[in-house]
């Protein structure tokens, strides 16, 4: 089903760069996070584009990625057209990927406005989903907002930014953007209500978003508009892309800007952020055990098998994760999970690139 055109004309920006370190040893460099089927049967970005179906057109949906990962980009989504894969010559953080997607949309839908997902978060509600992109894209198109999603803390969560609001209704001001806190400032956000976690979710006009970033970062501006200007060749992207600062969207803008609003979302949203994230989704035995692939626990509790080919066989274990690739083996317990990340920097320091 074709989707109406009705208002101001949406593009979506999907931001599909990542590598998703945390989720070694199944993650790697050239099958990162969203190529996985972290949650359901299809991929995390197959699963955000086909969100986005109803209400899109595909020509008007974008992938930003990289290099390596463009080829296998373009593959999965053979719906969308060839030259909406965005590559970045290298990755330099969310704000000059979104500039990049700037540079490149207005050209050809300068009064468009940009709605901007990760391709690595799980969301559930499509319809809800669907209704709350229409009510951030009516907002920033009337009132020339920036406008982000919050979500709503459910437990106080050390891991998120978070957005203090103000007011009341389906849109609401933003005061600040607030770094992850330690727990006891989380418990009073969460208490608050006011707060809201930061899932880098936005929406605005183009020429808000150009306006925007010219008032509070012009560096991340120029030298891609340079760029365009001399015919966007893209042999020549990779010098002016190493000229930009590698700067998130939230320290480059919207920390700055005094004209962020935030809708608070009424789907449900999860970043996906690390293995224990993903055991959320699974259903454990009467033990607390989930089991994926063939395994064999005996006497074990609260323990999470992703398992491979092999049988996977334990005794007396607790609160541990497990998942086994062919040349890779990662066990570790559910509380020293982010720890994941540091072993994939330990990998790189000893230069095996073969398990990257």
């Amino acid at each position: 089903m074709t989707p109406k055109k009705k208002g101001p004309r949406k593009v979506a920006v999907v931001m599909a760069g990542g590598r998703g370190t945390r989720f070694w040893p199944r993650s790697r460099g050239s099958r990162p996070k969203q190529f996985l089927a972290m949650v359901g049967e299809e991929t995390l970005l197959n699963a955000t584009v086909s969100r986005l179906a109803p209400s899109f057109l595909p020509e008007d949906i974008y992938i930003v990625t990289t290099e390596e990962l463009a080829a296998d980009t373009r593959r999965m989504l053979p719906q969308l057209p060839p030259a909406n894969v965005l590559v970045e010559p290298e990755g330099r953080n969310t704000a000059p990927c979104l500039a990049l997607a700037l540079a490149i949309i207005e050209r050809k839908t300068p009064d468009g406005v940009m709605v901007v997902l990760s391709a690595d978060a799980w969301i559930g509600d499509k319809d809800l989903f669907l209704e709350d992109v229409d009510l951030a894209v009516s907002h920033a198109r009337d009132k020339r907002d920036l406008v982000t999603f919050g979500i709503r803390p459910t437990y106080p969560e050390t891991g998120y930014g978070y957005i203090e609001t103000e007011g009341d209704g389906p849109v609401l001001g933003a005061i600040a953007f607030r770094e992850k806190p330690q727990y006891e400032t989380a418990v009073e956000y969460l208490e608050s209500g006011r707060h809201f976690w930061n899932a880098g979710m936005f929406v605005w006009t183009l020429q808000d978003l150009r306006a925007e970033l010219q008032a509070h970062c012009p560096e991340i501006l120029a030298p891609l508009d340079e760029w365009m200007q001399a015919g966007a060749d893209p042999a020549k992207l990779g010098k002016a892309y190493g000229r930009l600062p590698k700067l998130s969207i939230d320290y480059a803008l919207m920390e700055k800007s005094d004209r962020v609003a935030v809708v608070p979302a009424r789907f449900r949203w999860s970043d996906v952020g690390s293995w224990p994230a993903v055991v959320e989704f699974h259903e454990a035995d009467g033990s607390g055990n989930m089991v994926q692939g063939d395994a064999i626990l005996l006497e074990s509790t609260n323990c999470a098998i992703f398992g491979g080919k092999r049988l996977i066989a334990g005794s007396g274990l607790e609160d541990l994760i497990i998942v086994d690739e062919a040349d890779a083996l990662l066990i570790c317990r559910k509380d020293r999970a982010q720890d994941v990340k540091l072993i994939v920097d330990k990998l790189a320091a000893l230069g095996r690139k073969d398990l990257l």
